[in-house]
């Protein structure tokens, strides 16, 4: 079977019946269930698997075959090679930096200075992107939404980001965030620029900046005969910022950033919202061609003909182009952040096209039966490690790391840990809500407030908020959230034990006998369980059904007592004269973590 498809590849979907993975690896159905059930899972035909398991399973049957993930049908992007029509695109800049670095100051003093206006129109609350002039020349620039949401972008298959405007305090150096910024930068093959800010402090250190991002990041300065343009500047006074847009231009002029222009726009979804009156409220990013603003869209599955497109000031605007940010009304759906948006001839192939990825989507995301986790649990007997996933917001910095270092302190078990996925200093931001979406997130908060706007989303997006003005309290209830992960402790409490002095009946399903009670007390109301012992060894365990004392149905018994007992059991137990019963409760205890 195996010599036959030596080094075949084999596209399977997310989730596959029993039936259809034997089919398409040439197998018969019993070879394939029976495989399964050596491992302790019983299946049939229809039952769904997993693509981990179905992988498992080609491991254990020892098959020359891989297994490739089918990619399910959505609006995906190709790649687009530039034409020889290809012109020069405004650079998409993202600024990014550690929370009280001045990055939004920054941002507010470019807009400022350069005469765009930032009132929204009354758009949305939060602009994601901007576009600024310096010479002539556009820039566009994106307020990151931290770097975990602009993750979640680059694994859509997008480098949304050209070059990358890294904020460093001059009074207070690189910190935990810088060294995100640096590496998300890295990550996206994006260009890096300095803009060491606040050098209107007295305690401003530029040259210790430099050094520190020289020394420990392999940043050189270019005055120091490496290729990082650094520049000085303070968000507060402006000073400096010219040369900062200056050095960006610089930078991407020496990218040669081209798209072509005169094709259908293509770009993500940078930001969605509902709005009274208004409908699905959508951000965009144009990366390549042009949109209009009669265009059909499809975004994800959500598609449409673009009602009203504007620019990120909230002005009305009849196209856009590469690197532009708009804001489009019009959709019938919600797309997702991050999803790829394309142009279509018109509504009909655009619904089709929504309609195909959503039956998809959900075939992709039908509930599977057998999971490569339950699998893998069969097959080691054990189940994996829990992780308890938390965000943490402080005050101040102190109060952060003190908040941190206690939650590595807590003991905690071989069956859950926690982990904390994301700090910062300030209060409870939309970014934070945002990481903690996936999976049981908790956002902490020590001594810091939850803006209502933020408020909402968590409440939206069902991500639970907890916030506290006392440190023990805050570790108190982290240790409380990891205890309720454990799984209980079974105890078993001995209440009374027999001598067999006669067997009566035994069946599969029953048994009656009668003895001696040694010790203990018996209460039938109570409902013990029992369990039969011979010369220390467990013949089985069952449920007390009901005692006798000189052939009459009793509620108790006591130590001494001569009386007969009936109980259930699920397989035949061969009780014998001398054999011993326990009866005993038993109890779920739940575990905690000290």
């Amino acid at each position: 079977k195996g010599g036959k498809m030596a080094d075949k590849k084999v596209l399977v979907a997310d989730s596959i019946t029993v039936g259809e993975l034997a089919e398409t690896l040439h197998l018969q159905v019993s070879t394939l269930v029976g495989e399964l059930f050596k491992n302790g899972i019983v299946a049939t035909i229809n039952q769904k698997i997993d693509f981990d398991t179905a992988q498992i399973i080609v491991e254990e049957l020892g098959i020359d075959v891989v297994l490739e993930r089918k990619k399910p049908v959505e609006i995906v992007r190709v790649k687009h090679e530039n034409s020889d029509k290809a012109e020069p695109r405004p650079p998409i800049v993202a600024v990014m930096g550690h929370v009280d670095h001045g990055k939004t100051t920054l941002l507010d003093q470019i807009l400022k200075m350069h005469k765009v206006s930032t009132e929204a129109g009354g758009i949305t609350q939060h602009i994601s992107a901007y576009q600024t002039e310096r010479n002539g020349k556009k820039i566009t620039l994106l307020d990151t939404p931290g770097h975990e949401a602009f993750a979640a972008l680059r694994q859509h298959g997008a480098v949304l980001t050209d070059v990358v405007i890294i904020v460093v305090a001059a009074d207070d150096g690189v910190k935990p965030q810088t060294v995100e910024a640096i590496k998300f930068a890295q990550n996206a093959n994006a260009k890096i620029v300095v803009a060491i800010n606040k050098i209107d402090k007295p305690t401003a250190n530029p040259e210790m900046v430099k050094a520190q991002l020289a020394s420990e990041y392999k940043l050189t300065p270019e005055e120091w005969g490496g290729d990082v343009l650094m520049v000085n500047v303070s968000a507060l006074t402006g000073e400096g910022i010219d040369k900062l847009l200056d050095a960006v231009l610089l930078v991407a002029e020496m990218e040669e950033l081209k798209a072509d222009y005169d094709i259908p726009a293509e770009g993500l979804v940078i930001e969605s919202h509902m709005e009274q009156g208004r409908g699905s409220v959508v951000s965009l990013l144009v990366e390549q061609g042009t949109i209009h603003e009669s265009d059909v869209l499809v975004a994800g599955t959500a598609y449409g003909k673009i009602r009203t497109l504007l620019d990120f000031k909230g002005d009305r605007i009849k196209k856009a182009g590469p690197s532009t940010p708009v804001t489009i009304t019009g959709l019938k759906d919600l797309p997702q952040f991050g999803d790829s948006f394309v142009i279509t001839k018109n509504e009909r192939l655009a619904r089709k096209m929504v309609t195909e990825a959503k039956i998809e989507h959900e075939k992709n995301a039908a509930s599977t039966n057998v999971t490569g986790a339950d699998l893998l649990k069969m097959m080691s007997h054990q189940d994996d490690v829990k992780d308890f996933d938390v965000v943490v917001k402080a005050d101040v910095q102190g109060s952060l790391t003190s908040v941190v270092d206690s939650l590595k302190m807590i003991n905690g078990d071989e069956e859950v840990n926690v982990r904390v996925i994301g700090t910062g200093v300030g209060n409870i931001s939309e970014n934070d809500i945002r990481l903690a979406m996936s999976g049981n997130t908790v956002v902490y908060g020590f001594n810091v407030e939850l803006p209502p706007n933020v408020k909402r989303l968590a409440q939206r997006d069902r991500v639970e908020v907890r916030i506290f003005k006392v440190i023990y309290e805050l570790i108190d209830d982290v240790k409380a959230s990891m205890s309720n992960l454990l799984s209980p402790k079974i105890v078993d409490e001995t209440v009374a034990e027999l001598d067999v002095k006669g067997v009566f009946k035994t069946t599969k399903d029953e048994v009656i006998a009668g003895g001696e009670i040694l010790s203990g007390k018996v209460v039938l109301a109570d409902k013990p369980l029992v369990r039969f012992i011979r010369k220390k060894e467990i013949l089985g365990e069952g449920e007390l059904i009901n005692i006798q004392k000189q052939k009459h149905d009793v509620k108790e018994l006591f130590e001494s007592e001569i009386c007969g007992f009936s109980a259930k059991v699920q397989n035949r137990i061969n009780l014998e004269v001398g054999d011993k019963v326990q009866f005993f409760k038993r109890e779920l205890v739940k575990r905690e973590i000290k």
